[in-house]
């Protein structure tokens, strides 16, 4: 990963970090659908390569207003390890209509440098229904702002910077290799104007060891994907003595239900 050339401004306190991040994220979320997506769930695929790991887990807790649980990506020593969290559920969207991008992270306390974190990935057919176009544009929190260890950071992605994975000659993108050049949202869609989304995730790319990070609340317009732990009962027995109410994957309205959904899966 390469050194960010932005000006940032000067770090301020932990609390007022946390503050700001959770006011900001509040008035997003009023107006979003709150998606809860478990390891269960099959509109995100988990992606790895060697060692990489992605787990659904409580560990880190979560940004405030989503609940308990995040994903949790990590990789090992080997330099060629990948983790990452995809979906296709929001294919097809012109990119000229995307206006909200973001997402929550964390890093784990370690003795990693504190530009450890998730990136989002942002991947687009740059040419729309022309051939070729495919690329992946990422947002790197490092490159955006501070990172600070032990404390979950709101990211407004589509304010940010962007680098692009591969070079698309018909829409003048051109690859950064992990840095230069960079793009903002607005000049991708000026300068791919028929450029149509293919996927989002987070994820941690190759040449990043000893990873330790989540990610939580990713935000596509209108919809904030909420990463929890899934809760299922296993038996009948589970459901009794108020069990059903300790459930969410998927939740029951009483121990009945919870029953019939054990036999009918069993």
């Amino acid at each position: 990963m390469q050194k960010s050339h932005l000006r940032r401004r000067p770090v301020r306190t932990l609390a007022v970090i946390v503050a700001l991040s959770a006011m900001a994220f509040a008035g997003i979320a009023a107006a979003a659908d709150r998606v809860v997506v478990t390891q269960n769930s099959s509109s995100w695929t988990p992606v790895t390569v060697g060692g990489g790991t992605v787990t659904f887990t409580e560990e880190f807790g979560a940004p405030p207003g989503l609940g308990t649980g995040s994903v949790k990506l990590t990789t090992t020593a080997n330099l060629p390890d990948k983790a990452g969290l995809f979906t296709r559920e929001v294919a097809g969207t012109p990119v000229a209509s995307v206006h909200t991008l973001g997402y929550w992270t964390y890093q784990a306390p370690s003795n990693l440098l504190p530009h450890a974190a998730a990136s989002y990935q942002f991947i687009i057919d740059a040419n729309g229904a022309a051939p070729g176009g495919f690329t992946t544009l990422v947002y790197e929190p490092y490159q955006n702002g501070v990172v600070v260890k032990g404390v979950w950071q709101h990211w407004d992605v589509d304010s940010g910077l962007f680098w692009s994975t591969r070079t698309v000659l018909d829409c003048g993108l051109v690859a950064g290799a992990g840095g230069p050049p960079m793009y903002t949202l607005t000049q991708i869609k000026t300068l791919c104007p028929n450029a149509v989304v293919l996927g989002i995730g987070v994820n941690i790319g190759s040449n990043n060891p000893l990873y330790i990070v989540g990610a939580d609340g990713v935000e596509f317009n209108d919809t904030i994907y909420d990463f929890e732990v899934g809760r299922r009962p296993s038996s009948k027995d589970d459901c009794k003595d108020g069990g059903w109410m300790t459930f969410n994957d998927p939740s029951f309205k009483n121990q009945g239900q919870c029953i019939k959904y054990v036999n009918d899966n069993s």
